[in-house]
């Protein structure tokens, strides 16, 4: 059972201190009272008693007050030593005459402010009764007004200081409430401010990226590691209008496979993007046309990736607390999406430009400029890690007649027939290239002159297979190949395709159709 208020948040820190003040003022009219009557006290053992109780008292309120002590039970320990002390010094000071009951309205303010209110009245009225007995001896008809007066005052005073004790406590409750709502939204707006000052730096980094795949990793970690989104999803919408997630994190393991969207069970992402208005689910349960990427998720945001008015897909979050996410987080969410989805468009845009410097525009294959700079970069790795390096040179048999005989239009159809076919004979991580005119160059890394010299026979014969369809009339070709390789033919680029070269031009004297390594 709770005897005290609870007094351990308060807005008066320094009432204790002013209470502890209060009875060393007390104490001073003690000790002047004995000290000014120490020849008519009857008993000064007992005032000295008194005295000497009550700087104790004192003493242990005092380190109460510095924490030493429980301060409840200092407080306790001045009631109980004052309805020890105030009758005693009532009795010997002239009872009903005495101006020490005055002394009660202190006990009765402290019982008041610290002790529960049955507590308080219980103690009041105990107060009530030692006064009365200490003043039995001088009780008169004459003196019964005197007396109600004062037992009067003590339950007014009491009452008075409860309710004020009260409305102070509730109006400090209310205000101390406010203060702790002001803290929680201050530390909330820093660390949203702090949260934000770090989505904006890495949105600028975002905006410098010129990788699709780059900026995918980025928001991947702008929404796990900054926006403490664990369960995300970023879906791509592709050109036929199907979507696919580009990237999915589940509880903090990231999965970059791209993966098909069954938009029958995720019809909202296609409203999402239709209408280009984000979307935020506060019950999933209710939610029958969005699919949780996790079980136990409760609560969800979908946000478009917008960019320039053009939908690049959309962004999913969820979380496994109902009503998780407020309009605040949809907001940002949308800003980061947004970001993105430009930072995307600005990837693609970089990427198309910097195909159309190297890649030619009749064949699709790449041009010289970049043939000498891949060149350059796998000899440079084939010479650092001791590895094989291959290369061909291909060139169309009786080009100039063809295209003396049918025209530069025909010649240039034979050109990109060819550089198909050539492109259906090699690997993915060939790279293949026209060289100038009807010659084209393929660099086979870490690939050994044997193995090159299959690829150019692969295609040589292809070549021979195959046949250009000009004013419905076909038309074969044949192409000469020389294969050089590293280290064999040479140790530099020059020497290679010196090599290479000169072993197509062998290829043209043994005939042309032929495929020759020096």
């Amino acid at each position: 059972m709770k005897l005290f208020l609870d007094r351990n948040k308060t807005l008066l820190p320094r009432l204790d201190s002013i209470y502890l003040l209060a009875r060393l003022g007390v104490l001073v009219i003690y000790a002047l009272y004995i000290f000014d009557h120490g020849l008519d006290i009857q008993d000064p053992l007992l005032f000295y008693t008194i005295l000497i109780s009550f700087v104790i008292h004192l003493t242990i309120f005092f380190y109460a007050n510095k924490g030493l002590f429980d301060i409840k039970l200092a407080y306790l320990s001045s009631i109980v030593i004052d309805i020890l002390v105030v009758p005693t010094m009532v009795i010997q000071s002239g009872g009903l005459d005495s101006s020490f009951y005055l002394m009660f309205l202190i006990t009765i303010s402290v019982a008041a402010y610290v002790l529960r209110f049955w507590l308080a009245a219980a103690t009041i009225f105990l107060i009530i009764g030692v006064y009365l007995v200490s003043i039995y001896s001088s009780l008169n008809i004459t003196c019964l007004f005197d007396v109600s007066l004062r037992t009067g005052m003590f339950i007014v005073s009491f009452l008075a200081i409860s309710y004020i004790s009260d409305y102070m406590r509730r109006s400090e409750r209310r205000l101390l409430h406010l203060f702790d709502t002001l803290n929680l939204r201050t530390s909330e707006l820093e660390r949203f401010q702090g949260q934000m000052e770090m989505v904006y730096a890495n949105m600028r980094h975002l905006s410098t990226i010129l990788e699709p795949e780059s900026v995918v990793k980025e928001m991947t970690k702008i929404l796990g590691s900054i926006l403490d989104y664990p369960n995300h999803a970023i879906i791509f919408q592709d050109k036929t209008d199907g979507f696919v997630y580009r990237v999915r994190s589940m509880n903090g393991s990231t999965n970059f496979g791209i993966k098909s969207v069954d938009i029958e069970q995720f019809n909202l992402v296609k409203m999402v993007c239709e209408l280009d208005e984000p979307v935020r689910i506060l019950d999933t349960k209710k939610q029958h046309d969005y699919n949780t990427l996790v079980e136990g998720t409760q609560s969800a945001m979908v946000v478009p990736m917008n960019s320039h008015g053009r939908i690049k897909g959309v962004v999913t979050v969820e979380s496994d607390a109902l009503k998780a996410f407020t309009e605040r987080d949809l907001q940002t969410l949308s800003t980061v999406a947004r970001s993105a989805a430009m930072a995307l468009e600005n990837a693609e845009l970089h990427k198309q430009t910097e195909e159309l410097t190297i890649i030619d525009d009749l064949t699709g294959a790449y041009n010289y400029r970049y043939f000498i700079r891949k060149f350059e970069e796998e000899k440079r790795r084939a010479g650092r890690y001791n590895l094989p390096l291959s290369m061909i040179m291909v060139d169309i048999d009786w080009f100039k007649k063809f295209n003396d005989t049918y025209g530069h239009e025909k010649g240039n159809l034979l050109l990109k027939h060819l550089a198909e076919v050539i492109k259906s004979s090699i690997r993915d991580v060939d790279i293949f290239s026209r060289y100038g005119g009807e010659e084209f160059v393929v660099i086979l890394p870490q690939t050994q002159q044997d193995e090159a010299f299959v690829i150019g026979e692969r295609i040589r014969e292809r070549v021979e297979l195959s046949s250009v369809v000009t004013d419905n009339e076909r038309l074969g070709i044949t192409v000469s190949v020389g294969v050089s390789s590293f280290p064999e033919n040479g140790h530099t680029q020059e020497e290679l395709i010196s090599v290479a070269d000169r072993a197509l031009y062998q290829a043209k004297d043994k005939g042309r159709n032929h495929v020759c390594v020096i």
